[in-house]
């Protein structure tokens, strides 16, 4: 017996594996025929089975048989990578007794995979189950951790994310570079609890998030400050016309027509034009 057929249904259970029928040499017909598995061995079997034991009925002449047959070491699953919104789909052979968890790495992986889901030959999900079991394997490319921080600058903060190597370590009084600035850490979450003492320091697959505050104003090549009006701390403030820019044209005065001396003092005389 070569293994069971693909597309049947499954009636009896051969060390986790469901088997209906399969192929087997058959005496009668001279050749490989299928055959529909009448009974099975159970005394015998186990998961870590080797050796499959029954009886078989030839479907071509009819012929019932016992039958012993080898199963099969390895089994081959379907595996999806996801990277963002793309995926790649690809077929893997492993051994069918190889245990497959979510949320550890993907065994006999020629790069670092990690398993995000796992469904069994009916569709179901599985949080653990052996490669016998298993028909599809989701998983991620482990690009190391991706830590959570908030920039403190004044009275602003911004929150971002930061691929780390897998190997960093992140400390408390330490600079960190970010996408478009330097900056120094103040703290760390990590734990449940934040460390703000300078030397606290965490692999950063352990920090939850890292506090900081900038230390380059502005940064080297380029500036981040925010470009935008700040808002008016008060009605008062925002319509205020006491304070303008020079180029303001100013109060409005009447216009005067030139002096006017007399002839005994020299004295100046001021008209306006509306008298």
């Amino acid at each position: 017996m070569s293994g069971p057929e693909s597309g049947l249904p499954a009636s009896t259970s051969v060390g986790g594996t469901s088997l209906h029928s399969a192929r087997i040499r058959c005496e009668v017909c001279g050749g490989e025929t299928l055959h529909r598995i009448l009974h099975i061995e159970h005394g015998r079997l186990g998961p870590r089975a080797t050796v499959v034991r029954g009886v078989a009925r030839c479907r071509v002449c009819g012929t019932s048989r016992p039958f012993v047959s080898q199963l099969p070491k390895t089994g081959e699953v379907r595996l999806i990578v996801s990277e963002g919104p793309r995926s790649e789909r690809q077929r893997i052979t492993l051994p069918v007794d190889r245990k497959v968890q979510v949320g550890s790495g993907l065994p006999e992986s020629s790069e670092p995979l990690w398993i995000r889901r796992i469904e069994d030959r009916e569709g179901r999900p599985l949080s653990v189950g052996r490669v016998r079991d298993v028909a599809t394997i989701w998983a991620v490319r482990d690009r190391g951790p991706v830590v959570p921080y908030s920039l403190v600058q004044g009275r602003i903060t911004r929150a971002g994310r930061l691929p780390m190597p897998p190997e960093a370590v992140l400390e408390v009084g330490s600079t960190i570079r970010l996408a478009t600035t330097s900056a120094t850490i103040v703290g760390l979450r990590a734990r449940d609890h934040t460390w703000r003492r300078d030397g606290d320091r965490f692999p950063a697959g352990e920090v939850q998030r890292v506090y900081a505050r900038r230390t380059e104003r502005p940064p080297a090549g380029r500036s981040d400050w925010r470009s935008e009006r700040e808002t008016p701390s008060s009605r008062a403030s925002s319509t205020s016309t006491a304070a303008r820019s020079r180029s303001a044209p100013g109060a409005r005065r009447a216009r005067t027509v030139p002096r006017d001396r007399t002839a005994d003092s020299g004295a100046a005389v001021h008209r306006s034009s509306d008298s």
